[in-house]
């Protein structure tokens, strides 16, 4: 996944860092912070990683870092070729550097750096819902809608959350969000066989969940989408929630078993194309095949995800 901006700038002011003018991305023309530790610079590139510039990292303090996570060379999930991929790799690095390393103390840090940055208003809270359709066949739809939305961002449910210490070893989590005034803010939780992504920003929000499943003996996976548009960005104003289920993500051929269904909750049309040109009112038979896989990526979500972050 890497490490965003929000996450590296939290990470390195937790530790008490010194913070440098910020700088311009080494991989995108974007302001990206930067900070000074022992002589080692570190800015973010502006996509997903941190570069070091200034002093160079001694060859036995990059060894032993990686050596923490089981990291024989570059490659691995931290650490990259003159790359820090990880909240828990750039504060590995930067307590070696310092003298002052343990591992207590990094776990203690990046808990409350995710801490720190899900305290976020837009991730906590609830998205304003715009206007739908009022078709009796479609309240159970917006019913089930509701409760997806609910396991992809568990953060913005009524459930009691656990420290993210306490579920790292099962469940991982990105965020970012803008430190300015800016709408900007993005969740994503991650772990074997699944992710989610809840973002919103000026032109609306989406929420995703993407899930390996099997069907008739044949491993495949669905993608199920719920999003937004409000027409910021010139597109028509609309929500709607999707499904694609797939017998094979590695191939482009379809499967006679394979789903593809888009359904507006704003107009109670649906279609079944990509890009929406052959639309017809939505069916029943159709509202229940968006239910039933919505159904089965939510039970898998709290199954893989939610029951190891919220307490009993």
């Amino acid at each position: 996944m890497g490490i965003s901006i929000a996450e590296f700038r939290t990470a390195l002011e937790e530790y008490g860092a010194e913070r440098l003018p910020d700088g311009i991305g080494t991989r995108f023309s974007v302001p990206v912070p930067c900070f000074n530790v022992n002589g080692v610079i570190f800015k973010h590139s502006g996509s997903y990683y941190i570069v070091k510039r200034g002093e160079a990292v001694p060859d036995e303090v990059m060894d032993r870092a990686m050596a923490e996570f089981g990291e024989k060379h570059p490659g691995g999930r931290n650490y990259w070729w003159g790359e820090i991929h990880s909240v828990e790799g750039i504060l590995t690095l930067a307590s070696m550097l310092d003298g002052k390393y343990s591992k207590e103390l990094v776990n203690e840090l990046t808990n409350r750096t995710y801490k720190k940055l899900l305290e976020c208003s837009l991730i906590q809270e609830n998205v304003d819902l715009p206007e739908r359709v009022h078709k009796p066949n479609m309240e159970k739809l917006f019913r089930k809608v509701s409760e997806f939305d609910n396991a992809v961002n568990p953060f913005m449910a009524d459930y009691d959350m656990k420290d993210p210490e306490e579920y790292f070893n099962r469940v991982r989590i990105a965020v970012d969000v803008a430190k300015d005034d800016t709408l900007f803010a993005a969740l994503s939780i991650y772990g074997k066989s699944f992710q989610t992504n809840h973002d919103i920003d000026s032109d609306g929000w989406y929420f995703t969940a993407t899930a390996d499943v099997q069907k008739n003996r044949k491993n495949g996976f669905i993608t199920i989408g719920h999003l937004y548009n409000n027409g910021n960005d010139h597109r028509p104003v609309d929500e709607w929630v999707w499904v694609n289920y797939k017998t094979n993500r590695h191939t482009y051929h379809s499967d006679p078993t394979d789903i593809r269904l888009t359904i507006s909750l704003s107009t109670g049309l649906a279609w079944t194309d990509s890009d929406g040109r052959h639309t017809a009112p939505v069916s029943d038979e159709q509202i229940r095949i968006m239910i039933i896989h919505m159904n089965e990526v939510i039970k898998k979500l709290h199954k893989r995800a939610i029951r190891y972050m919220i307490t009993r």
